[in-house]
């Protein structure tokens, strides 16, 4: 588990946390774990986030293994993440419940 996780935002003025995601403190952040049945699971969601990144023009930092994929999206300055980085945390966990629906 990630030192400082929390499953809230950091104020109740700003955007909740996606469902499955976790507010992180240190540093600010986002991040999910993504688990999948094989390595071809792995390598099509990270092609999808791929295309999703360049379309939205944010690149999350990513850490992956043969069946898994962790997605950390940094927030600026420990303010609160922005409508477009909860938006962007949406589509990555839609893009991982189809992949994982094909396996």
């Amino acid at each position: 588990m990630e030192t400082g996780a929390k499953n809230h935002s950091p104020s109740d003025a700003t955007p909740s946390i996606p469902a499955g995601w976790r507010w992180v403190d240190r540093p600010p952040s986002l991040f999910r774990r993504f688990e999948f049945d094989a390595y071809a699971g792995t390598r099509s969601f990270l092609q999808e986030l791929e295309q999703l990144s360049k379309q939205r023009n944010f690149y999350p930092d990513l850490g992956f293994g043969p069946r898994h994929v962790n997605v950390t999206v940094h927030v600026e300055g420990g303010q609160a993440p922005s409508a477009d980085q909860c938006a962007f945390a949406v589509d990555a966990a839609a893009l991982a419940e189809a992949v994982q629906a094909k396996s």
